[in-house]
């Protein structure tokens, strides 16, 4: 998606698993307690509570990215467990991640053209003005029907 160059910053977010349930959609097939749960930052790997994220925002490393114009995105990816977690083989990771600002590439290697304004010509100024007085001097007064 983004080009990777030696200036990049390394992944900034925070990461909670929700596990599996055995239950199928409608019901939430994937769960966590919001009381116990904690997200890790990748950066630190400090664990923070929902209640917290904010205080992770504010954390001197978070705020390279948000003064680098980084925006603050949520996801969600469904992966292989590592533990089997009371028999389940999946986990679903939510992530609260900082993304690069959008810049929009050049088309094809072509680099966007700067056209300078156009200037009106004084020649044509003067001849739509004769013009105009030509059309005056062709009107016809018409009798009123």
């Amino acid at each position: 998606m983004y080009q990777k160059n030696k200036f990049d910053l390394p992944f900034c977010g925070l990461t909670l698993k929700l596990y599996e349930t055995g239950k199928k959609s409608p019901s939430y097939e994937y769960t966590a307690s919001a009381a116990k749960s904690q997200l890790m930052c990748s950066l630190t790997k400090k664990l923070y509570s929902l209640s917290q994220v904010m205080e992770w925002y504010q954390t001197p490393q978070v705020q390279v990215y948000a003064k680098q114009g980084y925006s603050l995105k949520c996801g969600t990816k469904v992966q292989q467990a590592k533990e089997t977690k009371y028999g389940a083989d999946s986990e679903q990771v939510f992530c609260m991640f900082m993304v690069k600002p959008y810049k929009p590439n050049d088309v094809d290697g072509f680099k966007k053209v700067e056209v300078p304004p156009v200037q009106p010509m004084p020649q044509a100024i003067q001849q739509s003005q004769v013009s105009v007085e030509i059309d005056k001097e062709m009107d016809d007064d018409l009798p009123p029907f």
